[in-house]
């Protein structure tokens, strides 16, 4: 039995050519994703916050800023607060034991509030 060539088909012989590959689907949706994100980092370079960690003097006014607005929140939101428990405290004079302690803090707060809104007389100097 000797083997012949002509019994294996052999592909044809094919020459090299430099063509260029066709772009798929998914490499252009790739494509245009990155050319999206390109255009989001652009955006957040050129965002305030980004400006402002720059300039440190800068982010340190806002942070002061920011400070004082804090604080004066809190100071207001305490002070609705305290007048609030205030209000209903009394209201709350039926409770024999609670009625009499805020009459008592009523009467306190009614003699600071005539003391601050009496004008101090200076006193005469004789010549």
């Amino acid at each position: 039995m000797t083997a012949t060539n002509n019994s294996i088909p052999m592909p044809p012989k094919t020459t090299k050519t430099t063509k260029t590959p066709k772009t798929t689907e998914a490499e252009l949706q790739l494509t245009k994703e990155v050319k999206e994100l390109s255009k989001e980092v652009r955006k957040l370079k050129n965002l305030e916050f980004v400006r402002i960690l720059k300039r440190p003097w800068k982010f340190l006014w806002m942070a002061f800023l920011k400070g004082l607005m804090v604080g004066f929140g809190s100071v207001l939101g305490a002070s609705v607060l305290v007048a609030l428990f205030i209000y209903i405290i009394a209201q709350i004079q039926v409770v024999p034991f609670l009625g009499d302690f805020v009459q008592d803090v009523i009467k306190e707060v009614k003699n600071v509030q005539s003391s601050v809104e009496e004008p101090v007389e200076e006193p005469v100097k004789a010549e």
